[in-house]
């Protein structure tokens, strides 16, 4: 029973080099799913680098670092260990086709982005480590065991950090109520955004029910389930992340009925006691599903202070999380909200279909060429530049094209629908425990995918984690064969290949630590250059931008800053119009720089025919925006 899921030769597999491949894999997996949303930074005087000013730091970059570092050693290792044995196990081929068009739909893309490094970064960080860790989970050496004890690193890692969010509500401790977050009044644990970490712990759910299911104690289901009822749930109500709300309800909706419908439609290939059982474990995802607006109109009564109050005006009272739960159904006003939401797809929509639609404009350039076709979104976002529409799917067809979206897509329909056919495989055959698996981890999936529809939890760290990995897991499960019958065979690899196999181990894992280390410095030297010039230390605060620009040259974040201090601070004109023009060169869209390079020109250089080649890169990049007109009236005063 033991080797019964087996992807590799038992010989191998009982291995000393087999052995230690097999721990090193779960140890980084161990780190990835628990201190990635739990890690933060604290400095203090001086630490570090001299002049580094007292500074506490939550921030995805951060995490994203962890992410970068630890999965490109085990995606490496995991090519080493390919390498060595000369085999592989392959995915069945729409997956293998699928996965293939959505990396070279990303290639192409970034061929012909404006910010090449930044196309690359991004993709290597968002789309190349996703795909090469699902891909990397087949390869490893699983059974019942580690099946269990790897979803419990996920749980593990999620009920940390709901535990860290319910002590910001409920104020048990201090220390977490002192941690840096977007919303104050809202718990985020330790990922700064409520909206993030809600994206984060709700996939998590129902892999827990899912695992619930699976392990044989009832000691372990009934400590489970108290996680979830207890920890993960109020969490998760308290997050008043709607998109969140939303893929629960629906993702573990939709796995219950999608099960129940197909066992009903060929009711004669089950037993009475197979599809018993069978229907009881799809509708306790049902039963999951309607939990959770239970929690959120009830919220009132297990909220912090309102057991003092009488029930009176606990009846008359309309909590935060109900009056979250009716607005889902609302479409606001288009300044924010939902409204807000709409209007950025519109608008990203009707740019793609125009131009660029097969392969886009290159991973991470929406908000790079976001100002050119905001006709609708500029008349609300201001001077804000808008990096993320809202919505993975479009985000994915803007930056990757439709070859991109339909790969991405495709790689996730395809897996699931393998996970139904062996679903319904499991219930013929009387395998409940791994149809409660494969339906915990298809509902943490859907609820992934159905998050993407509203926010971009592809981007965000922490739930990129949990949905890839959920997705790998379920090509494992259902990449399995049945019980009776011997492990699957690996297929041999072309030595040409297989040397390529090798180089690219050699290659990713020094990449992904040296990039990591610049992502991390450049954050860091950023954010001490931010407070530095808080507290008016301008000549320091420029030193740390500097240095944050030396080490990510394709950011444009420092070099703002850069500008700004060369051209009121220092008053080096020339230095700063180079800065400006950097800037623009990296991101065309920062409407700021615009402005500062149309000032110098005007009031400094007194060059009006530079004032107006500002002016017409600024009509470029942002023909619909209000800075853009009031510029023109500026330019159109001019001298000939």
């Amino acid at each position: 029973m033991k080797n019964i899921d087996s992807v590799t030769n038992p010989q191998l597999r009982n291995s000393i080099q087999s052995r230690f491949f097999d721990w090193i894999f779960l140890f980084l997996a161990g780190v990835i799913f628990i201190v990635t949303p739990l890690l933060f930074l604290e400095l203090k005087q001086d630490q570090w680098v001299d002049g580094f000013i007292p500074i506490r730091m939550v921030n995805a970059e951060l995490k994203l670092c962890l992410f970068i570092t630890l999965s490109s050693i085990l995606i490496g290792i995991t090519w080493i260990r390919i390498n060595l044995k000369g085999k592989i196990n392959y995915p069945v081929k729409p997956v293998f086709f699928f996965g293939c068009l959505f990396l070279l739909s990303i290639v192409i893309s970034n061929l012909g982005a404006y910010n090449l490094q930044r196309a690359w970064v991004s993709s290597f960080t968002w789309h190349l480590l996703p795909i090469f860790l699902v891909f990397s989970l087949l390869q490893f050496n699983w059974s019942h065991s580690r099946f269990k004890g790897f979803i419990s690193l996920i749980l593990l890692g999620g009920a940390f950090s709901c535990l860290v969010a319910l002590d910001q509500h409920y104020l048990w401790t201090d220390w977490s109520h002192r941690l840096p977050r977007h919303t104050k009044s809202i718990p985020a644990g330790i990922i700064f955004n409520h909206n993030f970490a809600a994206e984060f712990h709700a996939p998590i759910i129902p892999m827990a029910l899912g695992l619930c299911f699976y392990v044989k104690t009832n000691f372990t289901r009934m400590l489970i389930l108290a996680t979830i009822i207890v920890i993960f749930m109020p969490a998760l109500s308290l997050s008043l992340a709607r998109g969140a709300w939303i893929g629960l309800i629906a993702g573990c909706f939709l796995t219950g009925i999608i099960f129940i419908t197909s066992i009903f439609i060929k009711p004669q290939d089950f037993g009475r006691k197979e599809k018993k059982h069978s229907l009881w474990l799809a509708s306790s995802f049902i039963f999951l599903a309607l939990s959770l607006p239970l929690y959120l109109t009830t919220s009132d009564y297990w909220k912090k202070g309102t057991i003092a109050k009488d029930s009176l005006t606990k009846e008359k009272q309309v909590s935060r999380e109900a009056s979250e739960l009716k607005s889902i159904i609302t479409i606001s006003e288009p300044s924010s909200g939902s409204g807000r939401r709409i209007v950025l797809w519109k608008d990203a929509l009707q740019a793609i279909v125009s131009k660029d639609f097969l392969f886009g404009k290159g991973t991470d350039h929406y908000e790079l060429h976001f100002h050119e076709s905001a006709k609708l979104s500029d008349k609300t976002t201001g001077s804000t530049l808008v990096r993320f529409v809202h919505n993975d799917f479009i985000q994915i067809l803007y930056e990757n094209g439709i070859i991109g979206l339909v790969g991405f897509i495709g790689l996730w329909i395809v897996i699931l629908w393998k996970a139904l056919c062996k679903g319904m495989e499991c219930v013929k055959y009387n395998d409940f425990k791994r149809l409660a698996l494969i339906l915990g981890l298809t509902a943490s999936c859907l609820t992934f995918l159905i998050e993407s529809f509203f926010e971009f939890p592809t981007r965000s760290p922490c739930a990129m984690v949990v949905g890839w990995t959920s997705l790998g897991l379920l090509l494992v499960v259902t990449s399995l064969k049945d019980l009776d019958l011997p492990p699957k065979t690996l297929t041999p690899i072309n030595p040409k290949i297989n040397l390529l196999i090798g180089a690219a181990a050699v290659w990713i894992i020094p990449f992904g630590c040296l990039l990591a280390k610049d992502l991390f410095w450049s954050n860091v030297y950023h954010f001490q250059g931010r407070i530095a010039g808080d507290y008016g230390e301008k000549n320091k605060s420029l030193i740390f931008h500097r240095n944050s620009i030396s080490l990510t040259p394709w950011q444009h974040h420092s070099r703002k800053f850069e500008s700004y201090y060369l051209l009121t601070h220092k008053k080096q004109f020339p230095e700063a119009l180079e800065s400006i023009n950097q800037t623009l060169k990296v991101h065309p869209g920062c409407l700021v720089a615009h402005q500062n390079k149309i000032k110098l020109s005007i009031q400094e250089f007194k060059d009006n025919q530079m004032a107006r080649e500002a002016l017409k890169a600024m009509k470029k990049a942002a023909p619909f925006h209000t800075y853009t007109q009031r510029e023109s009236k500026r330019v159109a005063n001019l001298k000939p």
